[in-house]
């Protein structure tokens, strides 16, 4: 109980801060003359005791890792599984996998596995198309609009002289070695470079719909509208106009309530035991170009086989991303519990 309310006041703390930090950040964006229209998300984890909490705003996201006993039964798998957590699968499989497929021979060894692993994530990412952040843009008098791309640029600046990469790639286009599985148990790559990326924005414009700063798409730092031909307003609450030239649909008022852009940080809580290993905190950067499991089989690799240090496995993750071709901005933490 008491590591309960701690953490809950760690949850508003954060909360608070992080909206001081997007009000002080609005405020500077047009003092001395200054006319920012740039923004910024933001991941946030703390350890209370042994409890976790981690804070977000925006397309950041927190993945962690947990090793167990081998074939621990199948209530404690269910159990796992409720829980958001899903099992990693074994990397000399798929390289087997590929093996049969590329050169026609076998192996059957399976002495390597000594313990299961299993990785969750830890936040939501804040979309535009998340169903909840939808309707509340959409009560803003915004909208959502959609497009889609498939990332052949991301191609072209892969380094195939990266070992790393090749395996990750093997991953991705190993749906088409595994013909005895069906399609739909196959695992689906979100990350994988052959993809459609589906990109959702609020008012035409940005691809998240919370951050700090972005005061363009924020009541309190636009000017206000007095009209009162359209709808009435709870108290405190006014129309505003957004200073951008946005592609407004036919028949838009070009007023606005309340924010399109949320700063308001969600937060989740885990308890943390001996069999959690690590926590990858980064923002869409990596993530654009590699899925938590590839994230999590590379970090494992580098702290448990290699013995790096957590800030160097970060830097190696960040470095992999740039060579998987990422061309976002790339901030990786790792933090090793045990």
């Amino acid at each position: 109980e008491k590591s309960n309310m701690a953490s809950v006041r760690v949850k508003d703390a954060l909360q608070q801060a992080l909206e001081n930090l997007d009000h002080d950040f609005c405020k500077v964006s047009v003092e001395e003359g200054r006319a920012w229209e740039s923004g910024t998300t933001a991941i946030v984890a703390v350890i209370v005791d042994e409890e976790l909490v981690v804070a977000n705003i925006g397309d950041c996201r927190a993945v962690i890792c947990r090793s167990t006993e081998p074939r621990h039964g199948q209530d404690v798998e269910m159990s796992l599984h409720n829980d958001g957590w899903s099992q990693l699968e074994d990397e000399e499989d798929l390289s087997a996998l590929w093996t049969r497929a590329t050169t026609s021979t076998t192996t059957d060894d399976d002495d390597h596995i000594v313990r299961d692993w299993h990785w969750k994530e830890m936040v939501d990412v804040h979309s535009p198309s998340r169903e909840d952040e939808k309707q509340r843009i959409e009560s803003a008098n915004g909208w959502i609009t959609t497009e889609k791309e498939i990332p052949f640029d991301q191609l072209q600046r892969m380094d195939f002289c990266d070992e790393d990469v090749v395996e990750i790639l093997k991953r991705c286009f190993s749906d088409r070695f595994n013909r005895s599985q069906p399609i739909a148990s196959q695992k689906k790559y979100s990350a994988s470079p052959q993809r459609i990326v589906q990109i959702s924005r609020v008012c035409g414009e940005l691809a998240v719909s919370r951050a700090i700063g972005d005061r363009d798409f924020k009541a309190d730092f636009n000017q206000q509208n007095g009209n009162t031909a359209l709808d009435d307003l709870p108290r405190g609450i006014s129309w505003w106009d957004c200073p951008l030239l946005l592609p407004y649909p036919e028949n838009h008022s070009r007023q606005f309530k309340g924010d399109l852009v949320s700063a308001v940080a969600e937060s989740r809580t885990m308890k943390i035991s001996q069999e959690d290993e690590f926590l990858v905190l980064a923002c869409d950067g990596l993530w654009d170009v590699m899925d938590p499991d590839d994230a999590v089989r590379v970090t494992r690799g580098l702290l448990f086989e290699k013995n790096w240090p957590a800030r160097k496995a970060a830097a190696r993750l960040a470095e992999l991303a740039i060579h998987l071709g990422s061309s976002d901005n790339i901030t990786v933490i790792v933090i090793r519990f045990f």
